[in-house]
């Protein structure tokens, strides 16, 4: 006959978690997230960074909008870049656009006029001369 199978008197209870193996959890979880702060610290930074250029952008693009919504004139698009352009209010603070018409002061608008001009609009932050974000064009003169 074969022999009876021992039982072990006492009930194995071991369902759960204990609290060191808890502790070692959080230990390495927290060091997860030390390793991970930095890299979400410089990912706020150009995130924010991508922001600011990105509005620049747009101060640009308004610029070049308002000088070709003057004409073609050569009298009405040397008022428009003589004027300094008002800073333009953004989330992150205040941008200043910049306008420089790559024309001599010589020159007079006198008929016949024919002429491409080269224009470069940038802006940059309020007190500062870094360049933000920047756009060259040509500009056909027709007219004085």
């Amino acid at each position: 006959m074969p022999t009876p199978l021992k039982r072990n008197p006492k009930p194995c209870n071991e369902g759960g978690f204990g609290v060191v193996e808890i502790v070692v959890g959080m230990f390495l979880i927290g060091l997860l997230a030390v390793a991970f702060l930095p890299i979400l610290v410089q990912s706020v930074r150009v995130s924010d960074t991508n922001v600011t250029i990105a509005e620049a952008t747009q101060v640009v693009a308004q610029q070049l909008e308002r000088v070709g919504a003057a004409g073609s004139s050569c009298s009405a698009v040397k008022a428009v870049t003589a004027s300094v352009p008002a800073a333009v209010e953004t989330k992150r603070g205040f941008l200043q656009p910049h306008l420089r018409l790559n024309l001599p002061s010589t020159d007079v608008c006198a008929e016949p006029y024919l002429r491409v001009v080269q224009m470069r609009v940038w802006a940059s932050a309020v007190g500062s001369n870094d360049e933000l974000a920047a756009a060259e064009t040509l500009i056909l003169l027709d007219a004085p």
